[in-house]
């Protein structure tokens, strides 16, 4: 291998890959969702609502969300993901519940694997 060479091999394939294909969205520092919400909710409570103590809040919420996604910009998918797992873990397979698992007739049923 040649130095600063990924791999040497005649012909091999090297693929780039952008890191703006492989890290969240940012608006203004803060991820895109995050950052969407919280500008709704400025314009809904100064806009509509008249409430102008609510400009300070949302700038300090901004910079709050931007430190947090400058430490861990994988906050939210992580949030998320263990989230959406169960409560317990079960490490063992299961039957699915839609049956026993039997193969259609002709195709083998009855025998061994």
């Amino acid at each position: 291998m040649t130095s600063g060479a990924v791999d040497a091999r005649p012909g091999a394939r090297h693929t780039p890959v952008h890191s703006v294909l492989l890290e969240p969205q940012l608006v203004a520092g803060v991820e895109k969702p995050f950052a969407i919400v919280n500008a709704t909710l400025a314009v809904v409570f100064v806009a509509d609502l008249h409430v102008w103590v609510w400009l300070p809040v949302a700038a300090l919420v901004h910079l709050l969300l931007r430190r947090a996604t400058r430490r861990d910009p994988f906050m939210r998918a992580v949030y998320i993901g263990y989230n959406r797992q169960a409560d317990a873990y079960d490490p063992w397979a299961h039957a699915p519940a839609g049956g026993n698992g039997a193969r259609p007739r002709g195709w083998g049923r009855g025998q061994l694997c």
